[in-house]
């Protein structure tokens, strides 16, 4: 199993476009940001194709859908045509923003995350592998997972998984938080098709990678916390806590459950979830 690490520059625009209406006072970042969405709304406002780029609220996505529907509903039009032209004015903006000297300086940073994730990820990835396929008892497969990744500073981290793909970008909290983190992210991946459960293997990916892998990784830590920090979803400890005592079993080979699914099926079995 390969992972394979890229920047998109339009997916890259999208995120941090969407991040930045959701909170942009929370980023320094977006101090410079600012003028670049005030320029490109000033420019294309009037285009229904600039509300399909997250640069306003949702609300005006309507509005671009009603246009695109009652366009192409015309003598002379299509819907396909009129689809088409959209994407042309959506290409256009993309382009205008990738020339600007706002996008150019968010792309530099993203480049720096880019290589200090990969970087971790390959002196990490022998040690990291092996202990997935140990524990869960999985067989990995041989399959390029692409990691797609955005600002550090946007907070991104999810499983794509028709698309064997990870959205990643995030600031380094801890020692090894990417490797901690992407190995979270792989674990859907693997897990979705066979799993029960959502939440119980939710629960036992982050017994697994957020807690386990990061003590052994680090050499040191505790379950649930880090630098005083929680660690995982706060709606999930509750359960994890419960399973705690089991999923120790389990590590400790004093279970009959030979794989992960089998240990889900276990703890589903015995009514905890």
């Amino acid at each position: 199993m390969k992972l394979q690490f890229k920047i998109d520059d339009r997916y890259l625009i999208h995120f941090a476009s969407k991040r930045y209406h959701s909170k942009p006072a929370n980023f320094n970042l977006f101090l410079l940001w600012t003028p670049l969405v005030d320029r490109i709304h000033k420019k294309y406002r009037d285009t229904p194709a600039y509300y399909f780029l997250n640069f306003s609220n949702n609300e005006h996505i309507s509005w671009a859908a009603e246009e695109l529907l009652i366009a192409s509903a015309f003598p002379g039009k299509s819907f396909n045509s009129t689809f088409c032209k959209i994407v042309s004015d959506m290409e256009r903006i993309y382009d205008d923003i990738r020339r600007s000297k706002e996008f150019k300086q968010l792309r530099k940073e993203t480049e720096q995350h880019l290589l200090q994730v990969s970087k971790q990820w390959d002196l990490n990835k022998k040690f990291t592998l092996s202990f997935i396929q140990e524990v869960t008892g999985i067989t990995l497969p041989n399959k390029t997972i692409t990691v797609f990744i955005t600002h550090p500073k946007l907070a991104n981290g999810r499983a794509l998984i028709t698309h064997n793909a990870i959205l990643w970008g995030h600031e380094e909290d801890w020692k090894n938080y990417h490797t901690v983190y992407l190995c979270h992210e792989l674990m859907h991946i693997l897990t979705w098709h066979t799993q029960k459960d959502y939440a119980v293997m939710h629960a036992l990916i982050e017994l697994m990678t957020d807690n386990e892998l990061r003590i052994r990784l680090n050499g040191k830590g505790e379950y649930f916390t880090e630098n005083g920090q929680l660690v995982g979803h706060k709606d999930l400890q509750e359960l994890e806590q419960k399973i705690l005592p089991i999923w120790q079993n389990y590590l400790a080979g004093k279970l009959k459950a030979k794989n992960i699914f089998e240990l889900e099926k276990y703890i589903i079995k015995k009514g905890i979830a």
